[in-house]
């Protein structure tokens, strides 16, 4: 579920050879560039029925789907709880395992909107009964890096709101990708909620200056103030809600990631990957990946 995004695509990837795969989501059959060579079926996580049916001969179920980009104003509450519990309906009538991905600092008070519906779908996943394991990801390095160069336009200047000095421990996706590859495949896994987060705590304004430097661009990064961010999202929620997100998704980077969660634990066989320039190197495909 959500295998056409910039993490699926990757665990699809990571899958495909060795294992029967099914990919269902929004436009599975018209993703470009082209998935590898496995079934897809075009629906929507929250269709229960059709997630039933899309997922009869599983072994595991994947939910890796998000609502940020939802141009409806609940999808984001709506993609995940409604997702995962369509995914639990369909494992538990095929009598087979979840791995779902969710974020560092899922917590119901947690600040960033994304992080409490990930939460939210994690008490459905774990409360159903059926064999499951959680991946908690921190925020994509490769994402931000789409960002920052889409903020620069032609003035080689990337935009931040606030002073984006905060840390997180932002993390390539394709370690990411990996953990939820092998924890689809790995019984072992079950009942665990393993955290995945990049090597060392950058801030957003560092991340800036890689995308500077991976762009040969000079001058400093610009910088929108907070208050003026939430104005501008306010007025954009009632009619672009997927934008009014994502802007509300950069206030809440203005406070450092929280601490790793006592109920979670790194992957003992993982050696994350450094974020450098190459890393934060961006240019557009054919169709921007939105996970």
């Amino acid at each position: 579920m959500g295998g056409t995004g910039r993490l699926g695509r990757l665990v699809v990837d990571a899958l495909a050879d060795g294992h029967a795969l099914r990919v269902f989501a929004r436009h599975a059959t018209a993703a470009e560039p082209a998935l590898a060579p496995v079934e897809r079926i075009d629906g929507d996580v929250r269709d229960s029925d059709a997630v039933v049916a899309a997922a009869a001969g599983a072994s595991c179920i994947v939910l890796a789907s998000h609502g940020v980009e939802s141009r409806e104003r609940d999808g984001l509450e709506t993609v995940d709880v409604l997702g995962a519990r369509a995914v639990v309906a369909a494992a538990t009538r095929h009598a087979c395992s979840i791995v779902l991905v969710s974020a560092v600092g899922a917590a119901p008070d947690a600040r960033q909107p994304l992080a409490r519906t990930k939460w939210a779908a994690e008490q459905i996943v774990t409360a159903s009964g059926v064999p499951w394991t959680i991946v908690r990801s921190a925020s994509f390095a490769q994402t931000w890096a789409m960002i920052l160069t889409l903020s620069a336009g032609g003035s080689g200047r990337p935009s931040l709101i606030g002073r984006g000095e905060a840390i997180h421990r932002f993390v390539d996706v394709r370690d990411v990708a990996g953990v939820v590859a092998r924890a689809a495949t790995d019984d072992a896994l079950r009942g665990r909620i393993l955290e995945v987060c990049g090597p060392a705590g950058l801030s957003a304004s560092q991340l800036a200056e890689m995308v500077q430097v991976a762009n040969s661009w000079h001058g400093s990064p610009r910088h929108l103030p907070v208050a003026a961010a939430r104005i501008i999202a306010s007025c954009l929620t009632p009619f672009r809600p997927d934008l009014a997100r994502r802007l509300t998704l950069g206030i809440a980077m203005n406070v450092s990631q929280p601490a790793d969660g006592a109920d979670a634990e790194a992957p003992s066989w993982l050696v994350t990957r450094p974020i450098t320039p190459e890393t934060m190197r961006w240019s557009p495909p054919s169709t921007v990946p939105t996970a």
